[in-house]
């Protein structure tokens, strides 16, 4: 997530991506259904100027938000238009806010990517279809929503941002799902004779001639937490987490079939010296970027030219990047299961109930989300209604101006991942093409994207247990000294991720996602 900005400007993904997002859980609350959110008129009355803001006590549960207080144009607004002012505290780490369950001491409000099942319990927080029946009966959240984020005990506690369901994002064209890029120097592609790039030998072809031709330069390299990332896109595949759909059932993402085919690729890249080893041992998540500004690479994994050619100008560099535009397999895929990232809880210690609810509704209301997603309508954006996207005044990818407005950030406390989406369209960014293109593979599965493993229970266990092995296990294919190798390594792998429990957890997933199936 806090790479995201460099890449896209918004996160995901993360971090769409953030980022990713922030890519693999990816969708929230969307324009169709929060249509039906409108804001409540109590609020109105929130516009008097006599009027004193009722204060609540946020607890952002993400040690990286960079928004440390309720300041700048856009929280003040919000304001205005609800009445409320947040006292904003920021996570130090991720073990203070299971501590404050614990203890009991929670704040008014909790927003949080994570924990997610320890808030949502009735001791903890309150059902919102219980205040939204007392205190705001004009608030309407559709099936959809209310499905992805109903608890076992019937109940829904929270609306996490970042979803839309497939009929929302086929109705937005030029929402552009946030997906990672890669780069080259058009420079160095002219002097190797402009290539073609059309599919993945394409793309092994141009390394090959910028190592023959250029010894010197790293033919590729990558964002240390995006490592593969834009092939895997290229292979349909998830990234580091969750399940896949085999014949019904819900297994570990490893065992995608592609999967191997992906790691062989990548092998490959790696044998013939097109990306080096030191690439996965990075530890600064600027490593590639100062490269690449440096000249020194010609091709950037993560890379998004909107964003490093204004650096480049800057630097007086003599070379721009050009962004690849073109998904190049006909296997690519950008999965969009999943029930949304982060959710806004009210919990049972919150001193006001009322005024939280209806908070909560004009966020998820269409005027709350791209108030804090855009911006004031008229001064910073515009709608432009034969093309149906946002056009900004400002310069969006800009996190100092984000922070400085307080925009974007606030704007995903209930925003839809359509909304989120449209902010990224721009018809001269060349990531936008790049987007459109993977609107082509977009597949949806939401009930599988349902399927997580929760805190404190033996499935966590486990799967953490396959995860921290996979980081380093993950490392011998990538590095593996021949394809035999790479093939045996993968094979390793997989029977080490059953020796640590892989079918238990399958079985547990695959019940998991048959109920889940029912919602939908």
């Amino acid at each position: 997530m806090k790479k995201v900005f460099k890449s896209t400007g918004l996160i995901a993904l993360a971090g769409m991506m953030l980022l990713t997002a922030c890519s693999s859980g990816n969708s929230g609350s969307s324009p169709e259904p929060s249509k039906e959110s409108t804001a409540p008129a109590a609020t109105q009355e929130a516009k008097k100027a006599d009027q004193k803001p009722v204060e609540l006590t946020v607890f952002v549960n993400m040690p990286w938000w960079s928004l440390k207080d309720w300041s700048g144009k856009v929280p003040e607004e919000i304001t205005k238009k609800t009445g409320i002012k947040l006292n904003v505290q920021v996570a130090t780490d991720d073990k203070q806010l299971p501590l404050l369950i614990a203890s009991g001491d929670l704040p008014d409000l909790v927003y949080t990517a994570t924990d997610l099942t320890r808030m949502a319990v009735s001791n903890v927080s309150y059902p919102l279809g219980d205040l939204i029946k007392k205190y705001a009966p004009d608030f309407k959240i559709s099936k959809e929503r209310m499905g992805v984020n109903t608890m076992p005990d019937g109940n829904f506690y929270t609306i996490r941002n970042a979803y839309s369901t497939e009929q929302e994002w086929k109705d937005n064209p030029k929402a552009i799902p946030g997906t990672s890029g890669m780069t080259f120097r058009q420079d160095i592609m002219e002097k190797i004779g402009n290539p073609s790039l059309n599919n993945l030998d394409d793309l092994t072809a141009v390394l090959g001639k910028v190592k023959a031709q250029f010894p010197d330069m790293t033919p590729l390299v990558w964002d240390k937490d995006q490592i593969g990332q834009n092939l895997r896109i290229n292979f349909g595949l998830k990234k580091a987490k969750g399940f896949v759909d085999i014949d019904g059932a819900a297994k570990y993402y490893l065992k995608d079939k592609n999967y191997l085919n992906y790691y062989l690729y990548m092998n490959n890249l790696y044998r013939k010296g097109y990306m080096t080893a030191e690439n996965f041992t990075f530890k600064d998540a600027q490593q590639d970027d100062q490269l690449v500004l440096n000249g020194k690479a010609f091709a950037h994994g993560h890379g998004n030219a909107d964003t490093t050619n204004p650096q480049l100008e800057k630097l007086g560099a003599a070379f721009k990047m050009t962004q690849v535009t073109k998904l190049l397999s006909d296997q690519a895929g950008v999965p969009m299961g999943g029930s949304g990232w982060a959710g806004m809880y009210i919990t049972k210690k919150n001193k006001n109930p009322e005024a939280s609810i209806k908070f909560l509704q004009f966020m998820y209301s269409e005027e709350g989300q791209k108030l804090g997603l855009y911006g004031i309508k008229g001064e910073d954006w515009e709608y432009n209604e034969a093309e149906k996207y946002p056009v900004m005044k400002y310069d969006f990818n800009n996190a100092e101006i984000q922070k400085k407005m307080g925009v974007v950030w606030w704007g995903l406390i209930g925003s839809s991942g359509v909304n989120e989406a449209l902010q990224r369209y721009s018809p001269t960014s060349q990531m936008t093409k790049w987007g459109l293109a993977n609107r082509a593979a977009l597949k949806f599965n939401p009930a599988l994207g349902l399927v997580a493993t929760e805190p404190d229970t033996e499935e966590q266990v486990i799967e953490a247990q396959i995860q921290n092995m996979v980081t380093t296990e993950e490392l011998k294919i990538y590095l593996a000294a021949s394809e035999a190798e790479a093939k045996a390594q993968y094979d390793a792998l997989l029977k080490k991720a059953e020796s640590l429990g892989l079918a238990k957890l399958e079985t547990w997933a695959t019940a998991k996602y048959k109920e889940y199936q029912k919602n939908f």
